[in-house]
């Protein structure tokens, strides 16, 4: 098995869609470094300290919910061919005509791209908080460790569950049509949070369901909002203007600890269900 994840890592560095999303994300950093010098510069001029507070809120959610999306799709683009690619031009045949079972292999191919999402995640997060406290931003440098800890589990969590409901996808599905599958998978649990969001506001059950039933379908909507909970105010004044607007995406009611149960029999099933059909299909057809 480590050899199929070492083999995994040196595949998808070697791939040019690795290297384009790697300077997309830079440009992104880039992108959020120069919109907090002009903040600061507006921030020092500016004297009205609630006006400013709220800035620094609808800053920080955005780039938070712009980074989450960039990696989901990042981790939709890496594994959505990771074994169909494989199987579409023969290269599974050599790989499972060694002494390897094929559910080492399904782990294989999910550890190593676990670990390179996570590190991925790992130093966007890290590098968004560096940047926000270099530039003393109120929502970054009131944060304590153990927010910060908290966040960035949930955060990390977002795409690699996504992983594996990709890598499930990837065993009967072509890249491109796993990959469009996994995008709108994703895009209705972002529907979703809206949809419940308005819901409680105009206080329409059917609506509040309907969101709710979207976020089982697609949970990880439901993983980012538990990160942006714990990162940015829940009380006061910043803490309502949350609530009512739920940055770009909606956000609903905080999520219960049956829904975590729900989000890891998710997980767990999916990983199931892709070794059981990946040991029932047949790579000679």
């Amino acid at each position: 098995m480590i050899a199929i994840i070492s083999s995994t890592f040196k595949e998808v560095i070697r791939k040019k869609t690795f290297i384009v999303m790697g300077i997309i994300t830079i440009l992104f950093i880039i992108f959020w470094a120069v919109i907090l010098n002009y903040f600061q510069d507006a921030h020092l001029s500016e004297k009205n300290v609630t006006f400013n507070s709220l800035a620094s809120i609808v800053l920080t959610q955005t780039v938070l919910q712009f980074s989450s999306m960039l990696m989901c799709l990042i981790t939709i683009v890496l594994g959505a061919g990771a074994i169909a690619s494989e199987l579409e031009n023969g290269m599974i045949h050599a790989i499972l005509s060694r002494p390897l079972d094929r559910m080492e292999y399904i782990f294989g191919k999910l550890f190593g791209l676990s670990i390179l999402i996570a590190a991925y995640a790992t130093a966007l997060f890290t590098t968004i908080l560096l940047i926000g406290r270099i530039y003393s931003l109120d929502t970054i440098t009131m944060l304590t460790f153990d927010q910060v800890f908290e966040g960035w589990i949930f955060y990390t969590l977002v795409p690699l569950i996504l992983l594996s409901l990709t890598i499930c996808g990837s065993i009967r599905l072509k890249m491109i049509s796993n990959g469009l599958l996994m995008i709108f998978i994703y895009i209705l649990g972002n529907i979703g949070g809206m949809v419940e969001m308005i819901g409680n506001y105009l206080n329409n059950k059917a609506m509040d369901s309907s969101g709710i039933f979207l976020s089982l379908i697609s949970p990880f909507h439901t993983l980012y909002t538990t990160a942006e909970g714990i990162l940015l105010p829940s009380s006061g004044l910043t803490g309502e203007v949350m609530r009512v607007t739920g940055g770009l995406t909606g956000r609903g009611q905080p999520a219960s600890s049956v829904m975590f149960i729900y989000i890891i029999i998710y997980t767990l099933g999916f990983i199931a269900l892709a070794i059981s059909k990946f040991r029932k299909i047949d790579i000679n057809s």
